[in-house]
């Protein structure tokens, strides 16, 4: 039912996204690039309102579990459209090319760390990932430096936490047993990142807070959220599996 439920929901979001862009680019003479910036941000506004059931919802719940599925699909096409823009003529944005990608490894990576506890999963595709999230924030990191000879906050802060999630994945993937071990912290870690990004985009849209405020404090309240969950599930103890097994069964 919800591998179904998955097909339809990428087929409908995809088909919709395209869609609605051609129709603001044809039919009201948006600039393509215009008609991307809109279908991002009403993309990224559904996964900010339909993830909060998914982060709310007692996990591995049919609730956390359908809009948990919604949220991802949502937010990857936002994603998507957000790092076509980045680099698209006279929008290039190595601050928004970074946190697409961000985003997407976030993304792709909650959903992915799922089978980990299964102990056959195929690391090829996430270490390629991994590896590319690094080499990227690494490498918007002394861009400006070298160029400009200033640094970027964004880039940097924002680089810093992806290095932060990258170099721990490489430490996870380097033993199978962590892999049965830290698959729930993995998934939620990355999963409240995503959401933290959809968060993030709806306080810059509004200018919720101002300035770099509302860039950073979803961040903070992200990291603060992750290190709860990290507490809970016992994951500097050695011994998280007791609590895995207490909070889901079918997450």
């Amino acid at each position: 039912m919800f591998n179904l439920l998955k097909n339809k929901i990428l087929l409908t979001t995809a088909v919709v996204a395209t869609v609605a862009t051609f129709i603001l680019n044809y039919f009201f003479d948006f600039r393509l690039v215009n008609a991307m910036i809109v279908i991002h941000v009403i993309l990224g506004s559904l996964a900010f309102i339909v993830g909060a059931p998914a982060l709310l919802a007692k996990k591995g719940s049919q609730l956390h579990i359908i809009s948990g599925k919604v949220f991802f699909w949502l937010m990857t096409y936002s994603a998507v459209f957000t790092l076509m823009v980045s680099v698209m003529p006279f929008h290039i944005s190595p601050s928004m090319f970074q946190i697409s990608v961000m985003t997407l490894y976030f993304l792709i990576g909650g959903v992915r760390s799922l089978s980990f506890k299964r102990g056959n999963h195929y690391l090829l595709f996430d270490k390629a990932m991994t590896y590319t999230l690094i080499v990227v924030s690494v490498y918007l990191f002394f861009h400006p430096i070298i160029i400009y000879g200033t640094y970027s906050p964004l880039r940097t802060v924002f680089g810093a936490l992806a290095l932060l999630f990258g170099l721990t994945d490489l430490w996870i993937f380097r033993n199978p047993q962590n892999l049965k071990k830290f698959w729930l912290f993995s998934h939620l870690s990355k999963m409240l990142a995503g959401y933290a990004t959809a968060v993030t985009g709806f306080f810059v849209a509004q200018n919720i807070l101002g300035g770099y405020y509302n860039w950073f404090t979803p961040t903070v309240i992200c990291l603060v959220y992750i290190s709860f969950w990290a507490h809970k599930l016992k994951v500097f103890k050695g011994n998280n599996q007791i609590s895995v097994k207490k909070i889901t069964a079918s997450c």
